[in-house]
């Protein structure tokens, strides 16, 4: 462009940047928070004085920081004292019904890793998927994504489905948690629920049942789905944001076709990047910092679509579902009867 030649204003890119600047103040601000234990000692409603006192902290700099917290709606003031406002009673405190602690701490870690760190060094060795370490952290993170986020979009997508009312076997492939599970069981007495992933996530899950007493209302399996034995006779089977670690996806749908009944439908809930990779923002830059370790996984749109097609499925429909955590497509093939 012409140094001459006026710019043309793009108010929206401008405020984006912006808010860039804001961005990083405000994780700062939960990470505080939840590093000192904040949302967990305001029950008595406390004053900034009593506790800096408890932590140890200077009494005016805690103020601006609880302030801080005040003006993103984590926290409420009123008259000095600070107590949680109901989302933060919900998400931040360890005790929320949908608490999103595990979640934060093991996303935080992952997405604020210095990028021109990762850019320059050497890319690291793959995850080890035998690391109990890494599924203590992995287990605990989706959990609490499935709980406070996923599983009310998952649900809803499923029961939007037409085969929905009439299924009696249910499969969750890959689950990552019970969650999903144990919504589907508590909606759907007249539906059998298994659920399957690698050995170390299925005996978490299993015996995050077994406490509960679901034992024996939801089967649960263990294995690499690549080869393991799926099961039989499944009405559904879904699978969401877990076909990435697939050594052919194309074979993958073909075990999974062989595992549902005549009739029965294969459901896909995953990304599908657009306009060479670069499209949609949620998941280009969500997911860099895993890409630049060397993880770049996330689906071309239309690669699922085409994997069931090849698998034999017939019927591939494909919609967008727009989620919290980004665009997601529903991708459904059936077997034929």
């Amino acid at each position: 462009m012409s140094s001459s030649t006026p710019a043309v204003p793009d108010s929206a890119f401008a405020a984006m940047l912006f808010d860039l600047l804001q961005a990083p103040l405000r994780w700062h601000l939960i990470d505080l928070g939840l590093t000192l234990g904040v949302f967990d000692r305001l029950s008595a409603r406390p004053s900034a004085a009593t506790l800096a006192a408890d932590l140890g902290l200077d009494a005016r700099r805690l103020a601006l920081v609880l302030d801080g917290l005040c003006a993103m709606g984590a926290l409420t003031k009123r008259a000095g004292r600070y107590g949680l406002s109901a989302e933060g009673a919900t998400y931040l405190a360890s005790d929320g019904p949908l608490s999103l602690r595990p979640m934060l701490a093991g996303l935080s870690w992952l997405r604020h890793s210095s990028l021109a760190d990762l850019l320059t060094a050497p890319v690291p060795p793959p995850l080890d998927m035998g690391d109990p370490a890494f599924w203590d952290r992995a287990g605990g993170s989706l959990r609490s994504f499935h709980r406070a986020l996923a599983v009310p979009v998952m649900v809803a997508c499923l029961e939007s489905l037409p085969a929905w009312p009439t299924a009696r076997r249910f499969l969750d492939l890959g689950a990552g948690s019970d969650i999903l599970a144990r919504t589907l069981a508590a909606r759907r007495a007249d539906l059998a629920v298994t659920v399957f992933d690698l050995p170390p996530l299925a005996e978490r899950i299993a015996a995050t049942l077994a406490d509960d007493g679901l034992a024996a209302r939801i089967e649960v399996r263990a294995g690499d789905y690549n080869d393991a034995d799926l099961g039989q006779g499944y009405d559904i089977i879904w699978a969401s944001m877990t076909l990435y670690y697939a050594r052919d996806l194309e074979a993958l749908a073909s075990r999974i076709r062989d595992a549902l009944a005549p009739g029965g439908i294969f459901v896909s809930f995953h990304e599908g990047l657009t306009d060479e990779r670069t499209r949609p923002e949620a998941h280009v830059v969500g997911r860099l910092a895993t890409a630049l370790r060397g993880q770049d996984l996330s689906f071309d749109a239309g690669r699922i679509t085409s994997a069931l097609e090849r698998a034999g499925f017939i019927d591939v429909t494909s919609r967008t579902v727009e989620t919290p955590f980004g665009p997601l497509r529903l991708e459904v093939g059936t077997r034929k009867p």
